[in-house]
């Protein structure tokens, strides 16, 4: 793939995974149409893109779990010969099941997989008379994706679920000019993760990664055309071995499962007002 011949639409530009693929991609000389919903952070990034590549970036503000935002991307890439799509936008949640509300499990559900699965049938539709343009779509799940972990059952469903359909339409399209990625990083820092979260990732020793080294992993996984790809060691070992032994798997969580517990248990009670206000203000950083 030459990244220098594409137009890419990012969503969740300004979140911190989605920010570092389109400067990297813009450095790389592909042009971008930038999505999320928060103006003043798009035109901020914009401008930063416009000012080091020298060329004139576009932006999108959008909600991408309504109709209509939905509409409005896939026209505004229409207008821009677009053709790749990169579904970065998502949320997660580190808590307890039992302390998940609904509007926080169908918030997961919406962004993380039913957002994504929506555009990519907009978009690979989108002119499908021109056969000749080849287009791409990149779905950024997670190692999450393939492991079953403690605290994170919305967004593990919603990201197995993300996961299973980028295969399903892998195996469909193969025959055809059209291409579809699966992207999985491990923790990385970014605002997704709340204090709880790190502080977490820091009691079991879980690596994270810089969003600027992520989005290299995803460059390098276009250019080789690889459809799917795994961030990090030890994460892809315990990928394959939840798919061949997963009693290993269970066996090493399990003997962390307390402290898992207690720290997502302490960040419920510290985000009560969180639950009170509404789930929005939680993910605003990350979405938009």
């Amino acid at each position: 793939m030459k990244i220098e011949l594409c137009t890419v639409v990012i969503t969740g530009a300004t979140g911190g995974i989605g920010a570092a693929i389109a400067k990297q991609l813009s450095m790389r000389g592909a042009e971008l149409l930038l999505v999320a919903r928060n103006v003043e952070n798009l035109e901020a990034l914009q401008h930063q893109l416009n000012i080091e590549t020298g060329k004139e970036h576009n932006y999108l503000s959008a909600d991408i779990t309504t109709k209509q935002g939905k509409i409005d991307l896939i026209a505004k890439a229409s207008i821009l010969g677009a053709n790749m799509l990169i579904n970065s936008a998502g949320v997660s949640d580190f808590s307890r099941f039992e302390d998940m509300t609904e509007q926080a499990m169908q918030r997961a559900i919406n962004i993380n997989l039913m957002a994504p699965m929506m555009l990519t049938q907009l978009f690979l539709a989108q002119g499908r008379e021109n056969t000749s343009t080849e287009k791409y779509v990149v779905n950024v799940g997670s190692a999450l994706g393939s492991i079953g972990f403690p605290c994170y059952s919305s967004y593990c469903a919603s990201k197995f679920g993300l996961r299973g359909f980028t295969e399903s339409i892998q195996r469909e399209l193969a025959n055809s000019e059209d291409q579809v990625f699966y992207f999985a990083p491990r923790a990385t820092a970014t605002t997704i993760n709340g204090e709880a979260a790190n502080e977490m990732n820091y009691a079991l020793g879980n690596k994270v990664d810089a969003p600027e080294d992520v989005a290299s992993a995803l460059l390098k996984q276009l250019i080789k055309d690889k459809p799917r790809a795994t961030v990090g060691w030890p994460e892809r070992l315990f990928v394959r071995l939840n798919g061949f032994i997963p009693e290993l798997v269970d066996h090493e969580l399990r003997k962390n499962i307390n402290k898992i517990k207690k720290i997502a248990g302490l960040k419920q009670e510290s985000e009560n007002k969180f639950y009170e206000k509404g789930v929005d203000q939680f993910i605003t950083q990350y979405f938009d």
